[in-house]
């Protein structure tokens, strides 16, 4: 059994309601002699022809990318959307001229119970049928069948419009078939317009709307590791969304900067639906320090003892060095609130330190293959380990002089 995807089962469903439709208003028009009838019949008509064209984007935008069209058939879906806004629309020309020469003569109606029928069963099968082709359109994000689902809201508008005329005609008002007529041609114009606007904008590559868009740069600004955003630019192509930015690292690993770009693009498609491909160019930016954090057992300065234990230590030491110079910038202590607690003691304190963009964790005891380390890794902190027993040591160790701080300008917390 040859399995169909929803979005074309709900375009085969629409071609035969449509078609249903056209007969029965065709022949009701005709036999009441009602011209908005017969006009909402030809409207009717472009439905049919339009959710065809519809089913055919749609096969052909399902085509696997090739050589020649490396990004795919996806704009096929827009391309019927636009020949879809113009059939739209000269529907509306098409009614309009019918009804304004039907009004230069007054024309009394016949069999009027069959045709309200007739515009009755129109009108809620329309609605329907609109309702069905968005819901679907939408959770399929595709253009061409929520074009077609409001192409399919028109008509229920018309079979309004339709059933109004015809009844104000068996009330005598024989002027408000043609009106009826001329006032469904407006809400055509009105569908057809906004179609045709938003079909040719993906088709010229504009951007998507704000609101994605900004949501796109929220995610990647919010990745550990991502410093800034120098550009964010984002299309659509029928269905799916393709990205492109520049991201500012201070990671200067290429197999780290690699994993943060995976990881932008995982959390970009977990949360912004149909985007196709994310073209992250990752740009180095060189940091004036290294921030380092050190657990220690007391708030003493330099002096401070380096405490043997991650999650349990007192406070932890968080220092700049300077990377032109090797020279301590900056230096002050955190108090660990996490110090106390039964369970996941380093895990907390880890995800402190990452909040407090730390480069490095030095610490007496390697914290690899437990949770705090994997927490750190995954922030891009790296780890090491030191023999040394106070802070200036093991600030010495590593090469940083003392600077400023030795004068008494370090901050304690």
């Amino acid at each position: 059994m040859i399995r169909v995807g929803r979005d074309k089962r709900a375009a085969l469903v629409s071609i035969g309601v449509t078609a249903f439709l056209v007969v029965i208003k065709y022949a009701a028009g005709m036999l009441s002699g009602s011209i908005a009838l017969i006009a909402d019949a030809i409207h009717s008509l472009t439905d049919v022809i339009s959710s065809i064209a519809v089913f055919i984007g749609l096969k052909i935008s399902d085509r696997t990318p090739t050589e020649e069209f490396p990004y795919g058939f996806y704009k096929a879906e827009n391309i019927v959307s636009l020949f879809l806004a113009l059939a739209i629309l000269y529907a509306g020309y098409e009614i309009i001229r019918t009804s304004i020469g039907s009004a230069v003569g007054s024309v009394i109606l016949t069999d009027l119970p069959f045709a309200l029928s007739v515009a009755l069963v129109s009108l809620v099968s329309s609605w329907l049928l609109s309702n069905y082709k968005l819901k679907i359109g939408r959770e399929e994000n595709s253009p061409s069948l929520i074009a077609d689902g409001k192409h399919s809201r028109t008509d229920a508008y018309s079979s309004a419009v339709v059933f109004a005329g015809i009844l104000g005609n068996y009330l005598g008002f024989y002027f408000l078939d043609s009106a009826a007529g001329i006032l469904i041609a407006l809400f055509i114009f009105k569908a057809g317009s906004g179609i045709l606007k938003d079909s040719i904008k993906v088709l010229l590559d504009a951007s998507i709307d704000y609101e994605s868009l900004n949501r796109i740069r929220e995610i990647a600004s919010e990745t550990r590791g991502v410093e800034k955003i120098y550009s964010l630019r984002a299309r659509s192509s029928g269905k799916f969304i393709f990205i492109e930015m520049d991201v500012g690292t201070n990671l200067t690993d290429l197999k780290r900067a690699h994993q943060l770009s995976d990881k932008i693009e995982d959390r970009i498609k977990s949360e912004i639906k149909n985007v196709d491909r994310v073209l992250i160019h990752i740009e180095p930016e060189e940091r004036e320090f290294t921030r380092y954090a050190v657990p220690c057992i007391e708030n003493n300065g330099l002096l401070s003892k380096i405490s043997r234990h991650f999650g349990e230590a007192e406070y932890f030491c968080i220092f700049d060095i300077r990377r032109e110079d090797n020279d301590l910038a900056d230096m002050r202590f955190l108090k660990n609130p996490f110090a106390t607690l039964e369970k996941r003691k380093g895990l907390k304190a880890a995800e402190l330190l990452v909040e407090n963009r730390i480069d490095k964790l030095i610490t007496k005891d390697s914290i690899a293959q437990k949770s705090a380390f994997y927490v750190l890794d995954d922030a891009y902190v790296e780890s090491g380990e030191t023999d040394a027993g106070t802070i200036g040591e093991a600030i010495e160790k590593m090469g940083g002089g003392s600077g400023g701080c030795m004068s008494g300008n370090c901050r304690h917390h």
